[in-house]
């Protein structure tokens, strides 16, 4: 039996029981509509809080999170358990992720169902931060829209994409402007239409540092974990409490931050190329399969809209303003 067909298989498998999951329900996710389901109260309180709740016009996914003890996926394990393997084959897109806690995630995508398996029962922080992601980035494939590594925000003067590489700063930028109203789409990955230059957000999750506790502490409930991982801990949060304003818009431009020593925020101009190295590695890496394809939405989500290195200074709470201004100057 071909590995694809397997894999449909025993997806089918797990939709197969009479009985609902558990927990079921509703949410979107870029431009989807999802149905989650959570086959214990566990998985829900693990994954939830990162997903937008909402009843969507349409179902463009089904999907279930399990575990060893709901079903027995072992036969979907490739021999060589301990290294990473991706399969796209006749409408099945599958990723194993071994690490120190594996997942398997795989996507049945003419039925419309997918699933992530957990071996151990958890999976590792940043992927509670994003979870499915790669199912999502499955989906978007025959269509122009992309999940990017980025942050974004938007005010009444357009959406900024926050666009670069881990600590640059882009996690306190988004929050600093969500803090300040404006709409929020995410601080990790985003979605963007590579041709409108529309802006969904993924999630309602982001990840602090401890060190911006201070500054970010109305983001923080009194049941926010703390996950402490290769000794970098961080507060998981969940952004749902802004209600209306985790949402999208049009991008109005492409900022860099960059820590240089600035005090109050500063801007310079940058090109397209330069958002387009800061967008490719992590969201290639992360992403994986059709690795032309993402380069080739992303340098076209490079082009869409004026590009600037940001230097957010010392004070996160300027950089709202920092920003609209420069926004409005477009």
């Amino acid at each position: 039996m071909k590995a694809s067909a397997l894999i449909r298989q025993e997806i089918a498998a797990v939709f197969a029981t009479a009985a609902p999951a558990p927990i079921e329900t509703p949410a979107r996710c870029g431009p989807f509509g999802l149905r989650l389901g959570f086959a214990s109260q566990d998985l829900a309180g693990s994954f939830l809080p990162a997903y937008i709740q909402s009843t969507p016009d349409r179902i463009d996914l089904d999907l279930r999170f399990i575990t060893a003890a709901d079903h027995d996926l072992s036969a979907l394990v490739p021999e060589a358990a301990e290294k990473p393997r991706l399969l796209i084959e006749d409408g099945i897109y599958s990723v194993w992720q071994p690490a120190v806690i594996p997942v398997l995630f795989a996507v049945d995508l003419t039925a419309k169902r997918g699933i992530a398996w957990l071996p151990k029962g958890e999976a590792p922080p940043w992927i509670r931060s994003r979870p499915a992601i790669s199912l999502i980035h499955a989906m978007m494939h025959d269509t122009p829209w992309c999940a990017v590594h980025g942050a974004a925000v938007g005010s009444d003067a357009g959406f900024a994409l926050l666009a670069g590489e881990g600590h640059s700063g882009k996690t306190t930028a988004a929050l600093a402007c969500a803090k300040a109203g404006w709409r929020y789409a995410g601080d990790d990955f985003v979605a963007v239409n590579s041709e409108t230059g529309r802006i969904e957000p993924l999630f309602c999750s982001a990840r602090l540092r401890p060190a911006l506790v201070e500054t970010f502490q109305s983001f923080i409930g009194a049941t926010t974990p703390v996950s402490d991982f290769n000794g970098e801990p961080r507060h998981e949060l969940s952004l749902a409490d802004l209600g209306d304003r985790i949402g999208g818009g049009r991008l109005r431009a492409t900022f860099i931050p960059r820590r240089r020593g600035a005090v109050v925020p500063e801007f310079a101009p940058a090109r397209p190329s330069d958002a387009f190295r800061a967008l490719l590695p992590t969201t290639a890496y992360e992403l994986p399969g059709w690795p032309n394809e993402i380069a080739d939405k992303v340098a076209r989500i490079a082009g869409l809209a004026p590009v600037f290195f940001a230097d957010t200074g010392t004070a996160p709470m300027q950089i709202p303003a920092a920003f609209l201004g420069r926004l409005e100057q477009l």
